[in-house]
């Protein structure tokens, strides 16, 4: 089995299969909500909002309003970057050998980790700014 250097990857298109596009459909939808729930509600929010949750789910670091955008934003740059870092599995680092035999595997599974990552992080910043949005507006105490 003859091992390849990063150079001499191959480079395979691989495949979406109904787990990868349910995750595309997630993380797109996620993201979605995330923007859409900073555009809709940042003009009734008050000056002062939570920037900051302790150990407990609890504010304990407030800040200007514009801070809402903070998650969007990064969120948004998350998105595209990960988009574009799964786009070349052949350069990513691999715990295993990578060999013509086993290539196709190894980038599937590598790309689903990435799919899978940016779908919890899109969920996750949809969560916070949805809780910070809920309380402010009284609907609840904290992120639990």
């Amino acid at each position: 089995m003859a091992t390849l250097s990063k150079s001499e990857r191959p480079k395979i298109h691989i495949p979406l299969r109904p787990l990868d596009y349910a995750l595309e459909a997630l993380a797109v939808i996620s993201l979605l909500l995330l923007l859409g729930l900073a555009m809709l509600n940042y003009g009734p929010l008050p000056e002062q909002i939570p920037t900051h949750y302790n150990i407990n789910g609890n504010p304990d670091g407030f800040g200007s309003k514009t801070s809402l955008w903070v998650l969007p934003l990064v969120g948004f740059v998350l998105y595209v970057i990960m988009t574009l870092i799964n786009r070349r599995p052949e350069n990513f680092n691999y715990l295993v050998k990578i060999t013509p035999e086993n290539a196709a595997v190894q980038y599937t599974m590598a790309t689903r980790v990435i799919r899978s990552m940016k779908a919890f992080v899109m969920l996750l910043f949809a969560f916070l700014v949805w809780r910070t949005i809920g309380i402010v507006n009284g609907e609840a105490e904290g992120l639990f």
